[in-house]
Parts: structure tokens; C-alpha cells; sequence
């Protein structure tokens, strides 16, 4: 006898058949007709049956279920689809979103998910079940009120000459007996100083 995925999907079954324990969690046979059809289409029926060859039997009805789940939320929510719905502690929407594909009924893209206004639309299954609940903010721990703040950027010390603040660079120590620039000891040669002593060498060795 054909199971019922097969069914719906009007394809030759056996007692071999890949899809027949996949749908074992369903309990009507209805509700799993709802369900293979939605998954066949939305993965395309080659696209699901190559997902259930590829783990092992005992893993198939998990992974018939993670499909579905994954198709209803991306379907409601096409962004972020299902994991989306999780992380913003929206699941309850997928969860709804699953039981109204296993009753047959027809889903579509939520409003708020796609940024724009909340509207009524009478040929939609949604319900309550659908609307969305606001992120929680997390509550700061007592501990965390009472660490320290960082220091600011302005206030770190981020200089690479040690000892240098306040943009003036420290004075470098000058070497003992070496004159400076301005000292009395200095001697600044000129070009002519400089031809004088030429001709001085140039006489000693004439």
C-alpha cells in the first residue's frame, strides 16, 4: 500500500520507500499529505528526496521535520527565515506557521517581517498565534553595575615616547662636552673657511 507522501506526490511506492518513515510523527494521514506536499514544493520533489538518501534511516524523520520547519519559517519570515524566528523570540510564529501547513492551510510572508505596516487580510490563515513579540531587553546584573567603566580614549596614555604628555616633548639630554647650537663654543664653518684650509693642506705637502 502507498504511504501517503507518496501519495500526494503520485509516485511509486514500496516497502523500500525512503519517505514513508519520515512521516511516522504526523499522526493523520491528512496532516501528512499537508506536509509532504509543502516540503516537495518548496525544495522541489528531486531536492527532498536527495536529502533523505543522504542520512542515515535512522535520522530521516528529524531531518523531514527540520525541513519543514525550515520552509514554513522561511516562508513567514523570507529573510531570516526560521532562524531568524528563533533568535528574536519569535518561535512561536514557525510553530504556528508548521500547524497551519499541517492543516492545510496557506501561509505567506508576514508584513512586520518585511518592514512594513500590520494589515488584516482576509485570505490569510494567520491568527494571534502569528504576531510578533518585542525584543527583551536584557537586564544588566548587579555585578556588571557595579564594575567599573572603561576609561575613555582621551584619557589613555597612548603616546609612544615615554614621558611625553600634553604635546610637549621632553628635553634630551645633551652629551657632556659636546657645545650646543647657541653656546659660545660652537663654530659655524663657511664656505670660505672652508677654501682657506684647503690651500693651507695643499702648502704642507708642496
Amino acid at each position: 500500500m502507498s504511504c501517503n507522501g507518496c501519495r500526494v506526490l503520485r509516485k511509486g511506492c514500496s516497502d523500500t520507500c525512503i519517505l514513508r518513515p519520515c512521516l511516522h510523527w504526523i499522526d493523520s494521514t491528512e496532516a501528512q499529505g499537508h506536509a509532504t506536499v509543502f516540503v516537495a514544493k518548496f525544495f522541489g520533489r528531486a531536492g527532498l528526496m536527495s536529502f533523505i538518501s543522504a542520512v542515515p534511516h535512522s535520522q530521516r524523520p528529524a531531518l523531514f521535520q527540520s525541513l519543514l520547519f525550515e520552509a514554513a519559517g522561511r516562508t513567514v519570515n523570507p529573510v531570516n527565515g526560521a532562524v531568524g524566528l528563533l533568535g528574536t523570540g519569535n518561535w512561536h510564529v514557525c510553530q504556528a506557521a508548521v500547524e497551519t501547513v499541517l492543516r492545510g492551510g496557506a501561509l505567506k510572508p508576514l508584513p512586520e517581517l518585511l518592514g512594513g505596516a500590520s494589515a488584516p487580510d482576509d485570505a490569510s490563515d494567520c491568527t494571534d498565534a502569528f504576531r510578533l513579540h518585542s525584543p527583551v531587553k536584557r537586564r544588566r546584573l548587579p555585578e556588571e553595575a557595579a564594575a567599573p567603566k572603561v576609561a575613555q580614549v582621551a584619557d589613555l596614555d597612548l603616546s609612544l615616547t615615554p614621558g611625553f604628555r600634553g604635546g610637549v616633548l621632553p628635553e634630551k639630554p645633551r652629551r657632556l662636552g659636546s657645545p650646543s647650537m647657541n653656546s659660545e663654543e660652537s663654530v659655524t664653518t663657511t664656505c670660505g673657511d672652508r677654501r682657506a684650509n684647503e690651500v693651507k693642506l695643499l702648502n704642507l705637502f708642496s
